[in-house]
């Protein structure tokens, strides 16, 4: 079975977390949120955090993948999904760059989750602490 995910941080190409888990996987589209959400950078090591709250910050860029269900395993494991700390892993909208809408996975943060935040809200995350 093959999952749509939708990356906007690590796991973009040539962030850290690409070639490791996204490497093999279909790339499908460049794409943006549907709706506005927060992107912050999060704790010591600035890690980027879409927040879950919906209507707050921009329309947030990033690129879609198509994966398998062991990708999508892995990637849970990776943002340590439901953890005290962890990510969720949500259903967004997201259009692609021809303007078709897309329902695609995608990593959030509940807002109570995100005390230390060390940025602004951006709309596309290309910190370079972060390049592979």
């Amino acid at each position: 079975m093959s999952h749509l995910m939708f990356v906007y941080g690590t796991l973009k190409l040539g962030f850290v977390n690409h070639a490791d888990h996204l490497n093999n996987a279909e790339f499908v589209d460049h794409g943006t949120t549907c709706d506005a959400y927060p992107l912050v950078l999060h704790g010591d090591d600035f890690r980027p955090v879409l927040v879950e709250a919906k209507g707050q910050g921009y329309l947030v860029a990033g690129e879609l993948y198509r994966v398998d269900s062991q990708t999508l395993d892995a990637l849970d494991s990776l943002e340590r999904v439901n953890e005290h700390d962890g990510y969720r892993r949500r259903r967004l909208t997201i259009s692609d760059d021809e303007g078709q809408q897309h329902s695609a996975w995608v990593y959030m943060k509940p807002s109570a989750w995100v005390d230390d935040v060390r940025s602004e809200m951006m709309e596309v995350f290309n910190d370079e602490r972060h390049r592979a």
